[in-house]
């Protein structure tokens, strides 16, 4: 697929069968994306549609020669519009409030191994929702997209300290409140 080809024939004349192209190509991976972190398959599924939809509205302001890649924007789209969704469920209310003051050691290979569990990665979900929406894209894009620091610094523009110390804040965090989770 020449991804660069398609997305100038949508942006120029709104060129349906580049546009399909472009979403089928991206689906089953923004799908896989979106389905780690919501409760069910339906939910999953309009937030993936909604996701696509939002890009083909905005394509135009894509900038090709700008330095982040199409598939780096759109999971960038996609990670705003899964934290959108968990702030329209007000899981705010639900959660505490919490202090991202605290910074410890934290093996995150045991944090990792519990979120393969679904009803863990929905409690996390749900805790996510009451941390800073940046620190949420931080670690979306980590844990569930599978970016590096590096990457998420580029995307995010900030220093890749700034990106590994809020990550791993929330880790500790998430750790400790978790703590007693099997």
């Amino acid at each position: 697929m020449d991804e660069l080809r398609l997305i100038k024939k949508i942006q120029r004349n709104g060129d349906r069968a580049a546009a399909d192209k472009l979403v089928r190509y991206y689906y089953d991976e923004i799908y896989g994306f979106v389905r780690k972190q919501v409760p069910n398959l339906d939910i999953a599924l309009e937030l993936t549609q909604e996701i696509f939809i939002s890009m083909l509205k905005t394509i135009g302001l894509y900038n090709i020669k700008k330095g982040a890649g199409f598939r780096t924007w759109l999971y960038k789209i996609a990670t705003n519009k899964i934290i959108d969704w968990f702030r329209s469920r007000n899981y705010s209310k639900m959660i505490k409030t919490i202090s991202l003051d605290e910074v410890e050691p934290v093996d995150e290979s045991d944090f990792i191994r519990k979120l393969e569990n679904r009803d863990f990665a929905k409690k996390i979900c749900g805790f996510l929702s009451g941390v800073p929406t940046d620190t949420q894209k931080i670690f979306r894009l980590h844990i569930f997209g599978g970016y590096t620091f590096s990457e998420i610094a580029g995307m995010e523009e900030l220093p890749e300290g700034s990106v590994k110390s809020r990550y791993y804040r929330l880790i500790n965090l998430i750790r400790k409140e978790f703590a007693n989770y099997e």
